[in-house]
């Protein structure tokens, strides 16, 4: 199982979607700052989640989600 997510920090009003096997592991990494894209943005909150069979589809979802501006995702994550 693979999941697309997006996380916001509240400390730098930023969004990061990602996709990810196993999403505590994501998460943990996030916050642990193991990560350099995120690391100033603990700590990280998950806002939305999707599954897939195949990593081809959340790459799929990941890369559209990336191509949203800032209003879109928020309303992906308020209707989800």
């Amino acid at each position: 199982m693979h999941t697309v997510y997006i996380i916001f920090s509240p400390s730098t009003d930023q969004y990061y979607i990602g996709q990810a096997r196993d999403m505590k592991i994501a998460i943990w990494q996030h916050n642990a700052k193991a990560n350099k894209v995120t690391a100033e943005g603990k700590p990280w909150e998950v806002r939305f989640t999707k599954s897939f069979d195949t990593r081809n589809e959340a790459l799929s979802l990941e890369m559209r989600l990336k191509a949203k501006n800032r209003e879109q995702l928020e309303e992906i994550i308020k209707t989800s």
